[in-house]
Parts: structure tokens; sequence; C-alpha cells
């Protein structure tokens, strides 16, 4: 009986901590739109990356904040509308035994990401360092080489099942190669 308490520890705190959007892309919505997607590697982050948000700030909206699926690292949003935005903050749970919530929020962009006509944007790949000392941990993000859009995108390929993003990543992926 005492195996199998951490076992089922394991099960019930990931349920609890499930939330967020699903990592399945959804279909059906107007096709003239775009998908912008990325990744963090939070290997040296206090935390897994549980969310991700991007801000419009053109036109401006009365809701703002775009809401990314994450999947494996990756992170994704399909039918972006035409508009200028900002890469906003992102974050997760800390794992036991101190729970913390961390939210991790970019500078402000000069030139933010420009989503003109319909079309898959990458913002690149992110690595999250500690650049803390004796004190106290802080935290970065630098921008990194590796995984590439390819390996990316591959990451993202099998959420994407049966929609009609499916197609427009295959052919992304296709012109990568």
């Amino acid at each position: 009986m005492l195996k199998v308490l951490p076992a089922v520890g394991a099960v019930l705190c990931l349920a609890a901590c499930g939330g967020g959007l699903s990592q399945q892309m959804e279909d059906g919505k107007t096709p003239n739109t775009s998908m912008i997607y990325g990744y963090i590697d939070m290997a040296n982050g206090p935390c897994w990356m549980e969310w991700f948000h991007l801000k419009q700030v053109l036109p401006k909206t009365e809701e703002p904040i775009v809401s990314f699926r994450v999947a494996d690292g990756a992170f994704y949003a399909e039918f972006i509308s035409p508009g200028s935005y900002q890469l906003h903050e992102f974050g997760g749970a800390g794992s036991w035994p101190n729970n913390a919530f961390y939210t991790f929020r970019f500078p402000a962009q000069m030139e933010g990401i420009r989503v003109d006509d319909p079309s898959l944007i990458y913002v690149g790949a992110f690595k999250m360092k500690n650049i803390g000392n004796f004190w106290g941990a802080k935290y970065d993000v630098d921008l990194v080489q590796t995984p590439t859009e390819r390996e990316v995108l591959t990451k993202i390929l099998p959420h994407a099942k049966g929609t009609v993003w499916e197609d427009r990543l295959r052919r992304r992926l296709e012109k990568l190669q």
C-alpha cells in the first residue's frame, strides 16, 4: 500500500495543476488568420512552462491578452488576427515543497510582432537561465539557436491533426528541409 501512495499523489497533483488550454488546436474559426509559435527551454528555471501570453497593442482591444497552448516547451496560438503584438509573460507552478507560482514578464519590445497577411510566424527559441547569486535566484531568458523552427513545428504538428493548420504546418516543414 505504501508503494502506491506516491503514484496516487503524483496523479492527483497533475490533475489539480492541469488547467489551461487544451494542447489540441481548434478548427473552424476565421481562415484568414495567423499562427504564432516558439519555444522556451525551462530546464534551468524554477518550474515548467504551463502558460504563455501575448499582448495585443494595436488595434486597441478590450481583451488584449492572447493565451497560448503549451506542449513540451513549445508555445503556439492559432487564429491570431491582424495587428501588433508583444511577447508578454509566461510561467508555471513550482514543484513540491514550495508550490509557488512563477510569472516571468518580457520587457516591452519596440517593434513587437506585426501580423498582416495570414501566415505562420516563428518568434524563436529561448532558454531560461538563472542569473541569481548567493542571496537568491533571479531569472532571465536568452534567444538561442536550438531547437530550430523545424524541431518546434515537429513538436506542435501532432496537436494540429485534423485541423486547417495541419496542412499549413506540413507545407512549412517541407520548405524548411
